[in-house]
């Protein structure tokens, strides 16, 4: 009884929010869940730093002569074949018993972190994916209580080591793994013959390289074996895949650009595919249906010749050949919802041969850049906000989070930019799991995703576009970094002066922390930018951003930082607005910003928070 008046009395202290037309009965993400992913984040970063400087002994001779960038791709590589054996091996279990025996190492967390900060493609594979099961159950139940701080900074148990041994067969440490991490198990695209292809070897085609190719050793096949026609083996072994009527979708067609989920659309795309000339099924010449199957994708292979550009050619022919009235779009759908852009998303997925849909040594290098911005704005120094004033900035950001969540819900066709403090307590929602879902479906109405690439042309409208938004609506500015703010149009000029003389009050009054400031710059891990234009700097390819990392971590820095580095002048700090972005945008009287208390998950155990 007593425990549940103090639970109901911390109840009463939290912060209630306004999203939309709804209010939250709490903060959706806490403080303490905040300073968790920062620890967090610590680990990622040591241990980027460690492969990178070659920190530890263990990493071998041929590693230890790359270039710093690709010994970090190459270790990632080697982590996501270690989360792959991970979420094959998984059972579903209490939180308790996930943490003490199943919790993965901190390579494999990476990996799945950054999987988990694409959360459309992470749900939607949740639902397509067989070996992703297991972890769509722990997402609904588990996910969202996991105290990540806590396990990135403790030492793992004896028990964990054996029971991770056991399930993968694979040393616990990373370090350990790397020695025994020499090859690559696939199928050849032709003959399925399992083939073990190496991670490096001495002539640059090693799995992990970018001139990757291996030959099949069947003496009656031998196909030369390419990231190419394994995407094409990928792509047809999802296209035949049961046609009972079952959740089988294509990757990339479930959700719309605006986070609408549409189960009917993505079926109406693979019926489209399998029923077009390109890929219909000829009569079978067997009754045995894996027999029958298996004819249908060597019939579609063998039409292309495996071939990935004449993959996508048929695609786009079998998705063109039905009129546009076939993909059923919201009232108020924007042309963000067009036909070509739908081939476009499932095409991205279909790019290499892993068995998810984003390519996740990209997301893990973006995720970096990131983590590295974070870093700079010292965030991820040990006590930084441990009390005091710099408390502040967290409490002030979580606010900015929750006014970024209504100003989504106020816009259904605004792709919302976030600044680096909200894009922060962003992905420590997203962490979540399935409560990240269903909050948005709660209070915005929609998934917000969070975009693994996207082009410099349209950030660069959408940035503009989410200050206007968010200036009309909160009567302040969005950011406060020292970067100029998008011009006003006459109409918004003239709505500004309005609410100026009839002294409309603004949602946000209070002034941020200092050392906050900076922090309001756009987040921009994501941008894939123009080589053609000189705003931004030069971009290579999106498949590795790695080479484009000083790009986008020089213009993820405010504009007065940039200007000091390049020495071109000697800029004073922006100026303290004196109306800023921070009291509560929540129920009718303001109410003063205090620490979050831990908020805790659906079915998740309150004991369990108050040491993040």
């Amino acid at each position: 009884m007593q425990n549940q008046v103090i639970k109901q009395t911390s109840r009463r202290q939290m912060p209630s929010f306004e999203i939309g037309s709804q209010r939250t009965p709490g903060p959706l993400v806490s403080i303490a869940q905040v300073k968790g992913h920062l620890r967090l984040l610590r680990a990622f970063h040591n241990l980027r730093v460690t492969v990178e400087e070659c920190k530890d002994r263990r990493i071998p001779a041929f590693a230890a002569q790359m270039d710093r960038d690709s010994r970090w791709m190459w270790f990632i590589t080697l982590a996501i074949d270690r989360f792959e054996r991970w979420v094959k091996s998984l059972q579903f279990v209490p939180l308790e018993k996930f943490i003490s025996k199943q919790f993965p190492p901190i390579d494999v967390w990476m990996v799945w972190h950054a999987y988990l900060l694409n959360p459309c493609w992470y749900e939607e594979d949740c639902e397509r994916l067989l070996i992703l099961q297991q972890l769509r159950l722990l997402n609904m139940f588990v996910v969202a209580s996991i105290n990540v701080g806590k396990l990135a900074n403790n030492q793992p148990s004896v028990s964990r080591i054996a029971a991770w041994h056991k399930q993968t067969g694979s040393f616990f440490d990373p370090f350990d793994a790397i020695e025994e991490l020499t090859h690559k198990q696939m199928e050849c695209p032709r003959c399925r013959t399992r083939v073990f292809v190496p991670f490096v070897n001495d002539n640059g085609t090693g799995y992990s390289e970018q001139q990757f190719s291996a030959m099949c050793p069947l003496p009656g096949c031998r196909l030369k074996i390419t990231k190419g026609n394994l995407a094409v083996a990928k792509f047809v072994r999802d296209l035949t895949e049961s046609e009972d009527g079952s959740e089988n979708y294509m990757a990339g067609s479930l959700f719309f650009c605006n986070g609408k989920r549409d189960p009917r659309q993505a079926k109406a795309i693979k019926d489209q595919l399998t029923q077009s000339s390109q890929f219909c099924r000829k009569s079978p010449r067997s009754s045995n249906q894996r027999i029958a199957r298996l004819d249908w994708e060597k019939e579609i292979k063998e039409g292309i010749g495996y071939s990935w550009p004449l993959l996508k050619d048929a695609i786009a022919i079998a998705l063109r050949d039905q009129p546009e009235a076939t993909y059923v779009t919201p009232r108020r759908a924007s042309n963000n919802f067009s036909p070509q852009l739908r081939r476009t998303k499932i095409l991205s997925a279909y790019e290499d041969d892993s068995p998810f849909s984003i390519n996740l040594i990209s997301a893990v290098l973006r995720q970096g850049i990131f983590t590295k911005r974070i870093d700079d704005l010292g965030w991820l120094r040990p006590g930084t906000f441990r009390e005091g004033d710099k408390l502040q900035v967290l409490e002030h950001a979580l606010l900015r989070y929750h006014c970024f969540l209504d100003l989504a819900a106020a816009s259904p066709n605004l792709m919302p930019v976030p600044t680096l403090d909200i894009d922060l307590i962003w992905h420590s929602h997203q962490l979540m799991g399935g409560r990240y879902g269903v909050d948005c479906d709660i209070y915005v109405g929609r998934r917000i995703d969070h975009p693994l690439t996207t082009e410099e042309v349209v950030l660069s409208t959408a940035l503009d576009n989410t200050c206007r938004a968010w200036q009309s609506r909160f009567h302040t500015p969005y950011m406060q970094c020292g970067c100029p703010a998008p011009d006003e149009t006459v109409f918004e000029r003239f709505i500004r002066k309005l609410r100026q003389y009839t002294r409309t009050r603004t949602r946000l009054q209070a002034s941020l922390h200092p050392d906050h400031l900076p922090a309001t710059h756009p987040s921009l891990h994501n941008a894939v930018l123009d080589p053609e234009r000189g705003a931004f700097g030069s971009f290579g390819k999106p498949a590795h951003p790695q080479r484009d990392e000083k790009d986008l971590v020089r213009l993820s820095r405010p504009l007065w930082v940039r200007k000091k580095r390049s020495k071109k002048t000697d800029p004073e700090l922006p100026p303290q607005l004196e109306e800023g972005f921070v009291s509560e945008k929540m129920i009718e009287e303001p109410v003063p910003l205090s620490p979050a208390p831990p908020y805790v998950g659906y079915g998740s155990d309150i004991r369990f928070m108050h040491d993040i």
